[in-house]
C-alpha cells in the first residue's frame, strides 16, 4: 500500500513559487537583468501607480506609471560625473513618451515649455535658445510651423508664418536698431517680395534711418492701371504665384 496520496487540488512546487512572485503592490528594490533599480508600486508583475528608476547609465525617472511604461506626470533627470542630477524633462507622459505640457532641458542649454505629442514638439510652445534667441508659435513634429514670433540676440524680430522651421508666408521683420519694418512674403526662409516702412518708435532706436520713408500714393491709381502694361498683360483670375502662397497663409 502506498505511503503518499496524490490530492486532486496538488499545486507544483514550481508554480506555486510563480504565483509567489507575481510583483503586486508596493516594493522596496527591485533590481531588472539590465541592472536598473525600480522602487515603486506593481500590478501583475507591471509597474503600475507611484515610483522611480534608476538605469545603469544614471537615467532617473520619478513619477507616474501605467502598464509598465511612463504614463500621467513625471520628472526625468541625468546623472552628471560629479554625481548630482541635471534635469531633463519635467512634464506629461503618455505610453512612456512626453505629452501634454512640459518642460524640457536640452544638453546645449536651450530651454522649451510647451506642448507634446508622441515625444515630439507639438502645438504651441516657447522655446530660449542657448545663444539668445528666442521663439514663441506654432510646432508640428517637432518643427516651427504655423504662425510665431522670433526674436534674435539683437532685439531684431519676424512675426509671421513658418514651416519646417523655416520662414515661409506672410510675415513682417522689425528692424529694432533702424527703426524699420519689413513686410512681405517669404519662401524656405528667404524674402522674395517685401515694402519697407517706419515703425511708431523710429527715433528712439539705436541707429536710426537719417529720413523717414516718406510715404507712397498713386494720385491718379484708375489712369496709372490702365497704362500699366504688367496688369494689361494679366489674365482674369491671374495672380502672383509668391502673392498667391502668402494669401493662403493667412
Amino acid at each position: 500500500m502506498p505511503f503518499y496520496y496524490h490530492p486532486r487540488t496538488f499545486t507544483p512546487l514550481r508554480v506555486e513559487a510563480d504565483r509567489k512572485a507575481i510583483k503586486n503592490g508596493l516594493r522596496h528594490a527591485v533590481f531588472t537583468k539590465n541592472r536598473e533599480k525600480y522602487i515603486g508600486e506593481w500590478k501583475n508583475n507591471l509597474r503600475e501607480g507611484k515610483g522611480f528608476s534608476l538605469t545603469k547609465k544614471g537615467i532617473l525617472y520619478d513619477g507616474d506609471w501605467v502598464n509598465g511604461l511612463r504614463h500621467g506626470f513625471g520628472v526625468l533627470s541625468r546623472r552628471l560625473f560629479t554625481g548630482a542630477y541635471s534635469l531633463v524633462y519635467r512634464g506629461g507622459w503618455a505610453y512612456g513618451k512626453p505629452e501634454g505640457i512640459g518642460w524640457r532641458y536640452y544638453n546645449n542649454g536651450d530651454r522649451y515649455l510647451g506642448f507634446w505629442r508622441r515625444g515630439q514638439r507639438h502645438g504651441y510652445g516657447k522655446m530660449w535658445y542657448a545663444d539668445g534667441t528666442f521663439y514663441a508659435g506654432y510646432w508640428k513634429a517637432d518643427r516651427r510651423n504655423g504662425l510665431g514670433i522670433f526674436v534674435q540676440d539683437n532685439n531684431n524680430r519676424y512675426e509671421g508664418h513658418w514651416v519646417d522651421d523655416l520662414k515661409d508666408g506672410y510675415g513682417q521683420f522689425y528692424h529694432i536698431h533702424t527703426g524699420q519694418m519689413q513686410e512681405g512674403c517669404w519662401r524656405s526662409g528667404v524674402c522674395v517680395t517685401s515694402n519697407m516702412a517706419d515703425i511708431a518708435v523710429r527715433q528712439s532706436c539705436v541707429l536710426p534711418t537719417p529720413y523717414p520713408i516718406p510715404r507712397v500714393k498713386v494720385l491718379n491709381s484708375e489712369r496709372f492701371m490702365e497704362e500699366s502694361l504688367y496688369w494689361l498683360s494679366r489674365e482674369k483670375g491671374e495672380i502672383d504665384k509668391n502673392l498667391k502662397h502668402c494669401i493662403n497663409q493667412m
